[in-house]
């Protein structure tokens, strides 16, 4: 139970941590709305998914950026500004959740 806690406080601090490039490049309430949803769900993904080719600080830098291809590409339709700092973001926050279920689970 404390682990399923801690992975809903890593996806919440996370997922207002990704929002912040968008919500300086003006995104609508849709883009803020999905980037939400995955960057709390994200931190789960990541601490259940083997990958046996990776380390665990970048294995959520590539299950984050993977993941996030869908939302860019979807987002550089409507607003093609937000498209990259989304996968900076996405990248970043993979390697914050990394090291965070590292060190803490």
């Amino acid at each position: 139970m404390r682990t399923y806690l801690t992975i809903i406080l890593i996806g919440l601090v996370s997922a207002f941590i990704g929002m912040i490039p968008l919500l300086k490049k003006k995104a609508d309430k849709y883009t803020l709305l999905a980037t939400f949803v995955l960057f709390l769900m994200m931190p789960y993904v990541i601490m259940h998914m083997h990958l046996p080719w990776t380390q665990w600080w970048w294995k959520g830098m590539v299950v984050s950026a993977a993941l996030a291809l869908p939302l860019v590409i979807a987002c550089g339709r409507g607003c093609s500004r937000c498209a990259f700092p989304l996968l900076l973001a996405s990248i970043v926050v993979g390697a914050f959740i990394s090291f965070l279920t590292h060190y803490l689970l």
